[in-house]
């Protein structure tokens, strides 16, 4: 797949959330703007606009410095070109304000704090989240979905707003938020199309928390964040896909392993051997136990991810050696078929010829056909990420899909199911999760781990509701199956 593509799943993957709390439903009536933090620990902050702007300080005092002003703090006031003002500034505009090179929608607050704060209407605020969350190629019934999970996020914590004075940040500690300027038609009207959509549980809002690939099973929001959530207690995938992590392996050196405990405050000695100690009913591994020179400690297996580094090791479902395979692919070229996702690409190769592109919607029936070849095993996995990628194709691989059916086009690549099975079950069940016991030791100077998808697990699995929605399924039940016990209900 395209860099840029890959990028993008590398902002998805290490999507982390604040630990939940309860928040009730407000009435229908009461809509509430969101507060993002875009700056703080500076001295200055410069401003622009495309229209007039409009800064009206703690004491009511207005000032009009044009299109452009920088502001200096200076104890519990700022002074803006020579004029001091007292905090907290409010800073309006007839056009998009605009700060370190990005345009915003609604106001900007600086804080007695000298934070930067942009508030915004909840709505317009995903306009600037759903682009940088999610490719606007997605097919148009997912953006449906990461629209209502962010959107709960977001009301969620602004229902919340804690002494710090913000509800959420722009980058992936809570969501990452661009403003005005990644706005595009496909996720505004994702954002439209569910206008004011909420998950919830009981009357309670729900926390929502998503992932690029679960590897096959969600994890549990107890094993991860620690409270023990009825909706978040992890689920297996109910179809099969392949992502661009369906696999993967990462040799971790000795020295990054001993600084990763010792952020992790586990102090064990010089590290010889990384045991299981625990795993879930879906084969994710909830604690490890590390051994060392001077003895042993347990700790969480997500708290141990986050200190090596969430794109080191992609995820918690770790997996053994890929047996050998007989029948479909002799032992010998087994390991050849199993590699990386990027070097098992050559196996399931796109088609030969360009498919075409069409701005023409599948029909109802169209739609069925095209969920049956996938079923069917008609497309290679690369084809099938392909599809993802670029919704304006599905028309062209419908045609393609039919000329293969029917024999018509005996000499287009086939998917190779003959020769690298896609599993029944679990994505990648071929190499078998770890078990509680199972020991990872050093080996010419580093750790070898193996496993299957990207991120913390918890809640939404970002291929996995695009393989649903290929499937047919609508972005109410898959986030109805994801978060089980919820419902998608208005919120305004």
């Amino acid at each position: 797949m395209r860099n840029k593509f890959r990028a993008r799943f590398l902002l998805l993957s290490i999507v982390l959330f604040s630990v939940p709390f309860s928040v009730s439903l407000l009435p229908a009536a009461e809509a509430r703007d969101i507060y993002v933090r875009l700056a703080d620990g500076v001295s200055s902050i410069k401003v622009t606009s495309d229209g007039s702007l409009k800064l009206t300080d703690a004491a009511s005092k207005t000032l009009s410095p044009g299109k452009s002003a920088v502001l200096t703090r200076s104890g519990s006031s700022a002074t803006v070109d020579k004029t001091k003002a007292s905090l907290p500034i409010r800073i309006s505009s007839s056009g998009l304000l605009g700060y370190n090179g990005r345009k915003y929608r609604g106001a900007f607050l600086i804080t007695r704090e000298f934070v930067l704060i942009n508030v915004l209407d909840v709505e317009d605020y995903l306009r600037g989240v759903l682009p940088a969350e999610a490719s606007s190629k997605w097919p148009a019934e997912y953006l449906k979905i990461q629209a209502i999970i962010s959107r709960t996020y977001g009301v969620r914590q602004s229902l919340n707003r804690s002494a710090r004075g913000y509800d959420v940040g722009d980058s992936t500690s809570d969501q990452v938020y661009r403003g005005a300027g990644v706005e595009s038609a496909a996720t505004d009207r994702a954002i439209r199309e569910t206008e004011g959509e909420v998950v919830s549980y009981g009357n309670e809002l729900a926390f929502t928390p998503f992932h690029s690939d679960s590897g096959g099973h969600t994890a549990a929001n107890a094993h991860v964040w620690g409270k023990n959530l009825p909706y978040l207690t992890g689920v297996k995938e109910p179809v099969t896909y392949r992502s661009p992590n369906f696999e993967w392996t990462v040799k971790i050196p000795a020295s990054q392993m001993q600084t990763a405990l010792t952020k992790a405050g586990v102090s064990v000695g010089k590290l010889r051997e990384v045991r299981v100690a625990e795993v879930d009913a879906g084969g994710r591994v909830v604690n490890f136990t590390f051994v060392g020179s001077s003895g042993s400690s347990s700790i969480k297996a997500s708290q141990f991810r986050t200190a090596v580094g969430p794109n080191v090791l992609k995820s918690t479902m770790l997996t053994g050696e890929a047996p050998a395979v007989k029948g479909a692919a002799g032992e010998d070229d087994f390991d050849e078929l199993w590699e990386s996702p990027e070097s098992s690409d050559k196996n399931a190769a796109l088609p030969a010829a360009p498919v075409p592109t069409s701005s023409i919607p599948l029909t109802g029936g169209e739609e069925a056909r095209l969920t049956r070849m996938t079923i069917d095993g008609i497309f290679s996995s690369a084809e099938l990420m392909d599809m993802l990628a670029n919704p304006e194709k599905r028309k062209g691989y419908l045609y393609l899909g039919i000329q293969r059916g029917s024999g018509a086009g005996k000499d287009a690549p086939r998917a190779e199911t003959a020769k690298v099975p896609l599993p029944r079950s679990l994505p990648g069940a071929s190499m078998p999760a770890l078990r509680s016991g199972q020991v990872i030791r050093e080996e010419n100077g580093g750790f070898t781990f193996r496993g299957r998808g990207w991120g913390h697990g918890v809640g939404l699995s970002q291929w996995g509701a695009q393989a649903l929605v290929g499937a047919g399924w609508t972005a109410e039940r898959v986030l109805e199956y994801y978060y089980p016990g919820t419902v998608v209900r208005k919120f305004r």
